[in-house]
């Protein structure tokens, strides 16, 4: 498994943890029934498009945030002006570690010089409109508030930070998260330069050496820090992604001795310290969030990362297919908004709801990963295909269902509908900005439905 994958598969919410753990054991979920097809064909096979399929958008759950194991890939920072979803913005909240438990400032035989930010960009993680002018901001957690560093934080959680605790700023810049420039120490990658104030620089330098001896009692002079970022509404925005446990990104001090100016430097580290990512989402007036609350969604489907939207998918008469073994099965879905700067979410997923609160995945996505959770999402599906369908070229999603829709038919003793229902998302949603619109179930041009083989079983 590559790291990228390890990274996404920590931290995401809970989800993934809870239920490869809960399915690492399954079975193959395709091809059932399969025994009972003659070896020269499939000619006992038939299909169907037609299931009952009902959606209703529903707001996502908030989710786990924190970085404390230092492994996130990224962190999103920036705000979008979505003309389907609204706004929504990702502001990012971190405390940052010496690179030592003692830099030996000396007031006395040194002088504080300047205090520079380094945040290395994560192109993977960019999504918007790179090329409209952004504003990036830090600041300093306000007096009397700070990161816990052994806590946990989620995407709802925030910490007042005020205009008055601006430590620094770039104005009006173009993101380049793919141009390769020299920083020092013969390292290289595509960051943003952000000079501090110095009167930050100097109340750090100015600390005394026991504020340094242990990262508890760091951490509460540094409070931690806030990093924002801004399009001034312009639409449809971008939402920036920063590695923060790489080391160019970090915050170097620099001095020099007062006797022979003689230069130094300090750095502090993001990586080994607590980071999180706080979400908002104002949905007001958007064709999505005039959807919310609406018993089902017939023309357009909405899901979208961070703390956005996710679809509630049933099947509600599933237990009335008596009598058959599911061979496939494949929720199909057609992009409706082609928008330039905004694609198609590169993945979406399946999950059920255990109880009143817990998401685990379906068994189909659990089986793609696999027991060593190598496998990916490479037999599940989900991510987005150019397809041409009746001469028209679309943008496409097949989501596998197999064995959790032969759960569905099996269940034919229950009338809840909840044990015929799964949940659409984006993945890893924490992590992502991605988003999609997609047709309906009642769409006209190319409905969302479930396309079903399956084998009679006598």
């Amino acid at each position: 498994m590559t790291k990228n994958m390890k990274q996404k598969l920590l931290n995401l919410a809970g989800i993934l943890l809870v239920a490869l753990a809960f399915w690492a054991g399954c079975k193959k979920p395709s091809t059932l029934g399969a025994d009972l097809v003659d070896e020269d064909g499939y000619d006992r096979f038939e299909f169907t498009d037609t299931v009952e399929v009902r959606c209703t958008i529903e707001r996502e759950d908030s989710s786990l945030t924190s970085d404390r194991s230092s492994t996130a890939e990224y962190f999103l920072c920036g705000e979008l002006n979505d003309p389907e979803f609204g706004k929504s913005s990702s502001d990012i909240y971190a405390l940052m570690l010496g690179e030592t438990l003692n830099p030996n400032f000396d007031t006395t035989a040194q002088a504080f010089d300047s205090i520079v930010l380094y945040l290395r960009y994560a192109y993977g993680g960019f999504y918007g409109d790179t090329t409209q002018p952004q504003t990036l901001r830090v600041l300093r957690v306000a007096d009397g508030q700070s990161i816990g560093n052994g806590k946990d934080y989620y995407s709802t959680n925030s910490i007042p930070a005020n205009d008055v605790d601006e430590i620094g700023r770039v104005e009006n810049f173009l993101p380049k998260p793919t141009k390769q420039d020299s920083l020092f120490d013969g390292l290289e990658g595509a960051f943003l330069r952000v000079v501090l104030k110095p009167e930050f620089g100097h109340y750090l330098f100015d600390l005394d050496s026991a504020s340094f001896s242990l990262d508890s009692l760091f951490f509460g002079k540094l409070r931690g820090l806030k990093i924002v970022t801004s399009s001034s509404g312009a639409s449809p925005g971008a939402m920036l992604a920063f590695d923060l446990n790489n080391s160019l990104s970090r915050m170097r001090l620099f001095y020099h001795e007062k006797v022979d100016s003689t230069a130094k430097n300090f750095d502090f580290f993001f990586e080994g310290a607590n980071k999180f990512t706080h979400f908002k989402h104002d949905l007001s007036g958007s064709p999505a969030g005039q959807l919310i609350g609406q018993q089902y969604a017939d023309e357009k489907l909405y899901v979208q990362g961070m703390h956005g939207l996710r679809v509630k998918v049933e099947f509600p008469y599933a237990h009335l297919l008596n009598d058959i073994a599911v061979n496939q099965a494949q929720l199909v879905l057609t992009v409706a908004d082609e928008h330039p700067s905004l694609p198609p979410a590169s993945q979406l997923f399946f999950t059920q709801l255990q109880g009143d609160s817990v998401f685990l995945l379906t068994s189909d996505v659990a089986y793609s990963f696999g027991s060593n959770l190598t496998g990916g999402f490479l037999s599940f599906g989900g991510t987005p295909k150019k397809v041409v369908d009746n001469g028209t070229t679309v943008t496409r999603y097949r989501l596998t269902l197999s064995e959790t829709f032969q759960h569905f038919v099996d269940d034919d003793s229950s009338t809840d509908t909840k044990n015929r229902t799964v949940y659409l998302g984006v993945f890893p949603r924490s992590r992502t900005a991605g988003r999609a619109v997609l047709h309906g179930p009642k769409s006209l041009s190319f409905p969302a439905k479930l396309e079903l083989k399956y084998t009679k079983v006598k």
